[in-house]
């Protein structure tokens, strides 16, 4: 194999790496799998929390150290359930080093009076990542939410349950 297919070949490798690690985040949020945030974060990361761009607007939350964002994780045990839906993902990597952005729309379900409720966002994870004893990690996770919103979640039984004139089943 020939040095330029061996570059291409290991960039591959980095940037899918990259994505299983944004993927993993999703996961151990939705599973409360709170060990596999520890091996996702580097030992001095950081993570903060922005309603807009990161660049314009201060945190409203931020944390350092990776103790501190694992332990902060517990928080997501006042939600019924989460979903967060990974998508898009552009990458950039640079030996050891990389950075990038993830998008994310996120549902969290509560309950307020009894109702179920969905607290939904859309998010863009702003990355900066460092490779450690040969494993990608998030150094510092910024997260821009766009837009959020929260509603009532309509909670039906299966789809056969659904009455043809119901305007929400509808299809045209």
């Amino acid at each position: 194999m020939d040095e330029v297919d061996a570059f291409d070949l290991r960039h591959l490798r980095d940037r899918r790496e990259i994505q299983d690690v944004a993927l993993r985040y999703a996961r151990a949020a939705d599973r409360r799998e709170y060990a596999l945030f520890e091996a996702i974060f580097s030992e001095d990361a950081r993570l903060s929390g922005h309603r807009g761009d990161p660049d314009t607007t201060p945190p409203y939350f931020a944390l350092e150290g990776r103790d501190a964002i694992v332990a902060s994780m517990r928080a997501l045990e006042r939600f019924e359930s989460t979903l967060h839906v990974v998508s898009n993902q552009l990458v950039e990597v640079d030996g050891d080093h990389a950075h990038g952005e993830t998008y994310c729309i996120a549902h969290h379900i509560y309950r307020e009076d009894g109702v179920a409720m969905n607290h939904s966002m859309a998010i863009r994870y702003q990355d900066r990542l460092v490779r450690v004893n040969g494993r990608w990690r998030f150094q510092h996770r910024r997260l821009a939410i766009d837009w959020e919103r929260h509603a009532p979640l309509r909670e039906n039984g299966p789809a056969t349950d659904l009455h043809p004139s119901d305007p929400d089943t509808r299809r045209e």
